[in-house]
């Protein structure tokens, strides 16, 4: 215990030591960083703060369920410093003493690379996907998930061996009952999508979904809405990228899919409210989802 205090300790100086070097950054209060709310039209999501004209940006921003904590993948000073894609990092802000912090590399994987950050219903877990040295490509990347540890994280742990195989695996998100989506590369370059259900704290053999999750066009990104009464899914068509809406029937089946008017670059996540969709674009984009009911097929 006190080894974890002491670690505690000295990642609080780290980042009063990392704030007090930017004596400039905006104070930032309220929801999602104070931010004015998007409508229907995306509009970039903290411009200059999360999405920088000089990073590369990989991820959608992804909120804890209390709200006060955001995370998102980023390739720093990519733009004018060119680096290579393994250094891809975590980053996140939190509020403390009712603002936001500044972005700052999450200290528990600062040397790996990271993608697709996702949250545990009650917020006691991160899942991500995890590559196992800087450098490395998405095959040598498995899932792994940090669990809270007071004020601080745990070091990543490998979410399980019936999930992590030799191919490679890429997390879409987990449900409000714990259960974990994920894409496996089955074959040379076809993924099929698997759900794990989390029972009595453990994750069970996965299972492989049927054709209206597993469609002829790859989907890169699927997050569902609070009840899993819809879904949304980043689907290639043609050669671009679109969000689609599907929605939950009364036999359980799931409805068409509908193409909405977003493109995005692969990455979703949905606001702990319900209220917002971030996707990737060039940056990280935010819009309203009143186009999920919108969009919905009348009786």
């Amino acid at each position: 215990m006190k080894k974890l205090n002491l670690v505690n300790c000295l990642l609080l100086v780290a980042a009063i030591y990392v704030n007090a070097q930017q004596p400039d950054f905006p104070k930032l209060t309220g929801p999602y960083l104070g931010q004015k709310p998007p409508g229907k039209m995306p509009k970039m999501f903290a411009p200059g703060i999360i999405s920088v004209e000089e990073n590369f940006e990989h991820s959608a921003a992804v909120f804890s369920p209390d709200n006060k904590e955001v995370f998102w993948c980023t390739n720093i000073n990519w733009y004018t410093e060119k680096k290579v894609a393994g250094n891809l990092r975590l980053y996140y802000m939190k509020i403390v003493d009712g603002k936001w912090t500044t972005p700052e590399i999450f200290p528990t994987t600062k040397d790996k690379r990271v993608e697709r950050p996702v949250f545990s219903p009650d917020g006691k877990r991160l899942y991500f996907e995890y590559g196992r040295a800087t450098g490395n490509t998405d095959s040598d990347a498995d899932i792994y998930f940090v669990e809270r540890k007071g004020e601080g994280w745990s070091e990543p742990k490998p979410v399980s061996p019936l999930i992590n195989s030799p191919a490679m695996e890429r997390l879409h998100c987990v449900t409000a009952d714990g259960s974990l989506y994920f894409s496996r590369d089955v074959m040379l370059s076809s993924e099929a999508m698997f759900v794990s259900r989390f029972v009595n704290g453990t994750f069970t053999k996965p299972e492989k979904l049927d054709r209206s999750y597993n469609s002829e066009a790859p989907e890169l990104a699927m997050v569902f809405g609070p009840n899993q009464e819809y879904r949304l899914i980043a689907q290639m068509d043609d050669r671009y990228c679109y969000v689609y809406v599907s929605y939950k029937n009364d036999d359980g089946s799931w409805s068409k899919r509908i193409k909405t008017p977003y493109e995005c670059g692969g990455f979703l996540s949905l606001s702990p409210d319900g209220k917002y969709l971030f996707f990737l674009g060039d940056g990280i984009f935010w819009v309203s989802t009143s186009f999920i009911e919108e969009l919905r097929p009348k009786e």
